[in-house]
């Protein structure tokens, strides 16, 4: 599939003459998750009261795509009926299972890896993941399938981790030191292994290889909690006292940045769910006790100003906004409500500047280039309006909102 500019504005001019056509809607939707542009794939693919006919690879960017914007439930909807149409689908069964992991759905995630792999018994990826979501699962079920994965792949890096994973904790220290080293030697790029032969190291007293491993765990980019703990008390053993309480103060501070991650996350799926229920005020109060949690969480401020939208605090809105592009200016639906607010108050200037930065961050974003197209009329810049318009119905032929706009355009004016 081509990837750059050029093949994109091909994909949407066949998307112009066939909406339907399936090799553009599969290389446009994979572009788009590529970039990581998970708005526009769900408009591209999800249009509401649309048919969902997707092809496999459409079910699994569209997935992909609602998953990426933290809508785990829709994501594994989607993914759920991908399987269903796709039933030899592995990368759509993969997908689905681990949005069920995330969910916490485990068991159904092990079916979903068990119908997998009785089509594909061989397949090694599959076989890894699964095992890899047993043992972030604390399966019981671990144990067995390691060692029968160990049998089959004695040499693979990522079997040999999750095996010396399973051992420390069963405090089998020198069967995991041998498997940890094993994986080591295979690939010494993956942070997780380090650590984890750091840390069985220092049960078995090596202390200056548990450094060793441990701080190149960290140079490596593990930047969790536990590392740092784990060679704070290498450091303190070696006598190292200074160093270990330095290394203290940071395990205290990820920690803290770790459980006010987790409280305002709490706090602001509340909210999600208030809003859901019809309650926008008391989805403000939780939103704000989320912020007070996390204040730089630019996501937090676009979704305390939509609450406060429907309870019609428009200044309290715009502030919420506001923050939200300041701490991420490429947020594109912030920007998009911004130009949407400066419109009705007819400040249309402002409102052109928020809405071309919308179509510049996200140029697939047919919302925003709908917006710009009503507010370039509105300003009488009569080409300008028509070719936002164009680029709304390239993007997407069948909406019916820029339809409407083209048709009283063309009923306003006549030129080019």
């Amino acid at each position: 599939m081509k990837k750059t500019a050029e093949g994109e504005a091909e994909w949407r001019a066949a998307l112009a003459i066939d909406p339907q056509s399936t090799i553009a809607l599969d290389s446009l939707s994979q572009h788009l998750v590529d970039k990581k542009d998970y708005s526009s794939v769900i408009a591209l693919l999800d249009e509401p009261g649309a048919e969902s006919n997707w092809t496999e690879v459409q079910s699994l960017n569209l997935g992909m795509a609602y998953a990426g914007r933290a809508q785990l439930d829709k994501a594994a909807s989607v993914l759920r009926e991908g399987l269903n149409d796709h039933q030899d689908s592995l990368p759509i069964a993969d997908e689905l299972a681990v949005v069920l992991m995330l969910l916490g759905n485990n068991e159904e995630a092990y079916s979903i890896f068990d119908l997998a792999l009785s089509k594909h018994p061989g397949d090694q990826p599959t076989q890894i993941l699964y095992l890899h979501s047993m043992v972030t699962s604390k399966s019981d079920r671990a144990h067995n399938y390691c060692n029968k994965l160990l049998a089959a792949y004695p040499d693979q890096w990522e079997v040999l981790y999750l095996a010396g994973l399973l051992e420390s904790r069963k405090a089998e220290y020198e069967q995991a030191r041998a498997h940890l080293e094993h994986s080591v030697s295979l690939n010494s790029g993956y942070y997780q292994s380090q650590q984890e032969l750091g840390n069985v190291l220092f049960e078995l007293g090596n202390l200056l290889a548990a450094k060793r491993h441990l701080e190149k765990a960290i140079a490596l980019g593990d930047n969790q909690q536990e590392v740092e703990y784990e060679l704070a008390k290498v450091l303190q053993r070696l006598g190292d006292t200074a160093q270990a309480q330095e290394k203290l103060r940071i395990y205290q501070q990820l920690r803290k940045a770790r459980l006010d991650a987790t409280q305002g996350a709490g706090k602001a799926e509340m909210g999600d769910q208030a809003i859901a229920a019809g309650n926008p005020s008391e989805a403000v109060s939780l939103f704000r006790e989320a912020l007070e949690i996390n204040p730089n969480e630019p996501l937090l401020y676009y979704k305390l100003s939509q609450a406060l939208d429907k309870t019609k605090d428009f200044a309290g809105e715009k502030i919420a906004l506001q923050k939200a592009i300041q701490l991420n200016p490429n947020l594109v639906e912030a920007q998009n409500q911004m130009g949407y607010l400066a419109d009705r108050t007819g400040d249309l200037t402002q409102a052109e500047d928020y809405f071309r930065v919308a179509v510049r961050v996200s140029p697939s974003y047919v919302v925003a280039w709908i917006n710009l197209a009503a507010t370039l009329a509105s300003e009488e810049k009569w080409q300008d309006a028509k070719q936002a318009l164009r680029h709304a119905i390239e993007i997407d032929p069948n909406n019916g909102q820029a339809r409407r706009l083209e048709q009283a355009l063309n009923d306003a004016h006549s030129g080019p």
